[in-house]
């Protein structure tokens, strides 16, 4: 019998719908913390290499995508971006996946004061391996107005800007640099230092990660356009 060190989450006795998994996983630290954060009634033992979850079936898909954006490696991907450009440019770089999430616009997010453009950034990259819907209740938190989120306040000015000119497509997310543009950035930034086969490693994963990004964004909004079609 395996011997699991490390125990998490709640009494197993506690959970309604119980489910049960064993994933061979050194990400289940990780999961762990994303199932708390996501309020999601869980009992998990595990060790370096393995875990053993019993969750509530009822949030299935919701455990289902934890486990497996942890298992992806695009969170250690991101940690290494920001480790790049540093604070605060690495954050801002994330503005456009936050208003993705938000269903907003890059601008829209921009117009916050900075503080607040910040905040979100830092709680996205913290909620990161949280589920969608945890990501975008948390985020919109974040900057509710009197008692109107975000969602709100950018619905009604979408709505303003559509009454005033009903032809305007609309807005995409900001165009995603390539790696030669991230390399070239990152020659004048070290122009006197060694450009390292780690750092090229790090920018080109970076670029990958935005190029998917940007891909899966177009995508989306092709999508949206043609549901808005009359």
């Amino acid at each position: 019998m395996t011997d699991f060190p490390y125990i998490g989450g709640i009494e197993v006795s506690a959970i309604q719908n119980r489910e049960f998994i064993r994933i061979e996983t050194d990400k289940a630290q990780a999961i762990v913390v994303a199932l708390d954060k996501s309020n999601i009634p869980f009992s998990a033992r595990f060790g370096d290499a393995e875990m053993v979850l019993t969750y509530d079936g009822s949030y299935k898909e919701q455990v289902e995508e934890i486990i497996a954006k942890a298992q992806s490696g695009d969170y250690e991907a991101l940690l290494r971006e920001l480790q790049v450009y540093g604070v605060p440019d690495g954050y801002y770089r994330l503005l456009g996946e936050v208003a993705e999430l938000l269903n907003t616009t890059v601008s829209f997010l921009q117009s916050r004061p900075d503080e607040v453009q910040l905040l979100l950034c830092k709680f996205y990259v913290d909620l990161w391996l949280c589920d969608k819907a945890t990501l975008q209740r948390e985020l919109d938190r974040i900057i509710t107005v009197n008692g109107r989120t975000l969602s709100d306040i950018s619905e009604y000015e979408r709505k303003k800007v559509q009454e005033k000119t009903p032809a305007e497509p609309v807005q995409t997310a900001d165009k995603v640099p390539t790696f030669e543009e991230l390399y070239d950035a990152y020659q004048r930034r070290h122009v006197n230092d060694h450009f390292t086969r780690e750092a090229h490693k790090h920018l080109a994963e970076i670029a990958r990660r935005r190029q998917r990004d940007e891909q899966e964004r177009i995508i989306q909004t092709e999508e949206r356009e043609r549901k808005n079609r009359p």
